[in-house]
């Protein structure tokens, strides 16, 4: 039997592992992350929480969950709690701790925010820019090109976020750019992409070509309405994909 179908039934020692967490063991096995016992749990499962491992819906409880990891239950207890009060596990009657999801409501919500702060973000990369924070932004766009054209959804959200994530650290805000990450991760949650809208990848593309140009020109107003305005594309985008499934339902 080969590691990775040893774990997703028993560890090594003997322990069974809840079926439903295999694909958690197999994440755990596999993530390469220090810290200390706590920060480990909480690492290990909100990665599996946002690369899909685990989906929406899925218990957690604390015992099964410590032994799919390998961890003990206290770290796996302070985790999850720490998961509960950032939003992204919760609490249900009868089950305990579940993966978080979105609704409606609170993606429009987190998206409110995100679209204010994206906007500053901008704005201060165009005032901080250097060069090479440019060169970095225009090779993620073409870098998009490929994907667009072959619609590879999963490859264009990831240099999605890749691109994002360079005009948060080119802003040379930590504490902007640690809130940005949460709500992004938030978003995340949902496995609706503004790129499941047919045209929506090039239009995205020569967006963030004409953020580049402002940010490049040091234009803090423009740089921050032109993001703010892709953000509520991106917004208007997923909100009417997430209102189609749940039409579907």
């Amino acid at each position: 039997m080969s590691n990775g179908r040893m774990q997703m039934n028993v560890r090594l020692d003997g322990v069974p592992i809840d079926p439903e967490l295999g694909p958690l063991a197999a994440y755990a096995e596999n993530a390469s992350i220090g810290g200390s016992n706590s920060q480990r749990a909480y690492d290990i499962i909100l990665g599996a929480i946002l690369n899909r491992v685990i989906p929406s819906g899925q218990r957690l409880a604390e015992i099964p969950v410590a032994r799919a990891i390998a961890s003990s239950r206290t770290p796996v207890r302070e985790a999850l709690l720490r998961l509960e009060a950032d939003g992204f596990v919760k609490s249900e009657p009868r089950l305990g701790m579940v993966v978080a999801g979105n609704t409606l409501e609170s993606f429009a919500e987190i998206y409110e925010v995100r679209e204010v702060l994206e906007g500053l973000a901008a704005r201060l990369a165009a005032r901080y820019a250097r060069s090479t924070d440019i060169a970095a932004m225009e090779k993620i766009i073409a870098e998009s090109l490929a994907p667009s054209e072959s619609h590879d959804t999963a490859q264009l959200r990831s240099l999605n976020s890749r691109f994002h994530e360079a005009i948060h650290s080119c802003a040379r805000n930590n504490q902007l750019q640690q809130t940005l990450k949460h709500l992004v991760n938030r978003l995340r949650l949902s496995p609706i992409s503004a790129y499941d809208a047919s045209g929506r990848a090039m239009h995205a593309i020569e967006e963030h070509r004409a953020i580049v140009q402002a940010i490049a020109a040091h234009d803090e107003e423009r740089a921050a309405e032109l993001t703010s305005a892709h953000i509520r594309r991106d917004r208007e985008e997923r909100l009417v994909q997430m209102a189609i499934v749940d039409l579907r339902r």
